[in-house]
C-alpha cells in the first residue's frame, strides 16, 4: 500500500443527518464505542431500567463534541454504504476492517493527537467539511506503542500536502506519520486494517426484511 490520495472516491458516503440518527440510537453508543479526545474527568454514564450495558446518552455526546474532537469506534456495519466499503477493503487487501467515525464540530479545536502515525493501514474519507491532510514518509525505529505514536516533531516537508472535500479519499499506510487540520465543522470516517494478511474477517452480508 502506497501514500494515495484519490478525489472524488466515495460521494455520499456519511452525512450529519446519518450521524444524527447513529448517536441518537443510544445502544450504540457504547464505553467501548465512544472516544472523546483529550478529555480529563469522567462523564456520567446514563443507566436507566431496562439498559443491558453503559452507555453515552446521546446529549452528552453532543455537548461534549462542542468542545473536543471524537469518534465513534466499531462502526462498519453502522450503515450498508460504510459496510460495503469495509467489504471492498477487506477483499482487496485481505484483512479485517474496521471504521472509525471522526467528527470535529469546531476547526478552532487543536488536533489532540498532532502529527502522529498509526501501527494499522488506513483508507480515510471525508465526508462532511474540508480538512487539510499532510503525510510524511515512513519512520524508521518506532515502537507499537500508541503513547509514543503522537505529537511528534517532523522539521522535513510531507510527501503529501491535500485539502480534501466529502468524497476524496487518502490512502497511509501503517508508520506514516500525517496531520488533519480542519478548515471547517469535519467529519471523515477511517478504515484501519492490519498490514499483514489476516482470514478474521466478519460475515459482511447485509440482511433486509422484504
Amino acid at each position: 500500500m502506497n501514500v494515495n490520495f484519490i478525489k472524488d472516491y466515495y460521494p455520499n458516503l456519511f452525512s450529519w443527518k446519518e450521524l444524527s440518527e447513529l448517536i441518537n440510537i443510544r445502544s450504540m453508543m457504547t464505553t467501548g464505542r465512544v472516544r472523546i479526545c483529550g478529555l480529563k474527568e469522567g462523564v456520567p454514564l446514563e443507566k436507566n431500567t431496562w439498559d443491558t450495558g453503559e452507555y453515552f446518552s446521546p446529549s452528552v455526546i453532543m455537548n461534549l463534541l462542542k468542545d473536543h474532537v471524537g469518534y465513534l469506534r466499531d462502526m462498519s456495519r453502522s450503515t450498508k454504504k460504510i459496510n460495503d466499503l469495509s467489504n471492498l477493503i477487506e477483499t482487496e487487501y485481505e484483512s479485517p476492517t474496521d471504521a472509525h467515525i471522526y467528527i470535529c464540530r469546531d476547526p478552532k479545536i487543536i488536533h489532540p493527537f498532532g502529527i502522529h502515525y498509526d501501527t494499522s493501514h488506513n483508507v480515510i474519507v471525508q465526508c462532511e467539511g474540508k480538512t487539510n491532510f499532510k503525510v510524511w514518509n515512513k519512520m524508521n525505529d518506532i515502537e507499537d506503542d500508541e503513547y509514543a505514536c503522537g505529537n511528534l516533531s517532523i522539521t522535513e516537508d510531507p510527501i503529501l500536502n491535500v485539502d480534501m472535500n466529502p468524497g476524496d479519499a487518502v490512502f497511509i499506510p501503517a508508520y506514516y506519520p500525517h496531520l488533519a487540520t480542519s478548515f471547517t465543522s469535519r467529519m471523515s470516517v477511517s478504515f484501519p486494517f492490519p498490514p499483514h494478511k489476516n482470514v478474521n474477517i466478519q460475515n459482511r452480508e447485509w440482511v433486509e426484511f422484504d
